[in-house]
């Protein structure tokens, strides 16, 4: 009878510790896939901001700088746009001045 007892009682026991270690375990998978979704996401901003600011500065040469800017962020949020990616004036403003930051230090030149 006592042994009966602490049979089921193990058993529940057992099938609890295996409920809590899964719970642990999806917490775990999804804080990884968030992080790795948004590195993937900035590295793809960064990427599709850097080459649009090269574009737009070979292309609209003629253009002034407010004027390219407004045909950077135009084409930048379109790009962005067709791979389901949304990006924030402030960040894009952001993002942009980096990149040009960089390109005119001659850090992004060879990339």
């Amino acid at each position: 009878m006592l042994g009966e007892l602490w049979q089921l009682i193990s058993n529940d026991v057992f099938n609890l510790l295996i409920t809590i270690i899964s719970f642990i375990i999806i917490i775990f998978v999804k804080k990884i896939k968030n992080i790795y979704e948004t590195k993937v996401t900035d590295e793809t901003k960064r990427n599709v901001i850097k080459t649009v600011v090269k574009a737009v500065e070979q292309i609209y040469y003629d253009l002034s700088g407010s004027e390219k800017l407004q045909k950077a962020k135009e084409n930048i949020v379109n790009m962005l746009n067709e791979k389901d990616i949304t990006i924030s004036e402030l960040e894009l403003d952001m993002m942009i001045e980096d990149v040009c930051n960089s390109i005119r230090k001659g850090i992004i030149e060879n990339e």
